[in-house]
């Protein structure tokens, strides 16, 4: 019985372990872009962190009749939804790819910080 306990106890300290490991490691969205990035750039994704960090993620989908499936992450949810609202925007795909960094940074820094 009371190998049971201990051991028990030692496999629950192993997942609590884990899952602050994954939480940690989790991309939560950042608040400032690259510093790599020239100024028009720069300016271009903090517009665009801004325009989508006004909405939920949540609410951003439903305006895209964007259907999310239970499973699905909030990281790749929003890597979604910035790529289906940025596309009709840009035509220049280095301006697309940056408003896409931008607008998925803004929604997941709403989703986890606010």
């Amino acid at each position: 019985m009371r190998v049971r306990v201990v051991l028990a106890a030692v496999l629950g300290a192993v997942f609590a372990t884990a899952a602050v490991a994954v939480a940690s490691d989790q991309d939560q969205g950042r608040q400032r872009p690259p510093a790599a990035l020239s100024d028009h750039y720069k300016a271009l994704w903090m517009g665009e962190w801004v325009a989508c960090r006004h909405h939920s993620l949540h609410g951003l989908a439903k305006e895209l009749h964007l259907k999310v499936p239970a499973g699905r992450t909030p990281q790749v949810t929003a890597k979604l939804v910035a790529e289906i609202a940025e596309e009709p925007l840009w035509s220049l795909q280095a301006e697309f790819t940056t408003a896409v960094d931008g607008c998925r940074n803004g929604i997941l820094w709403r989703f986890y910080h606010e």
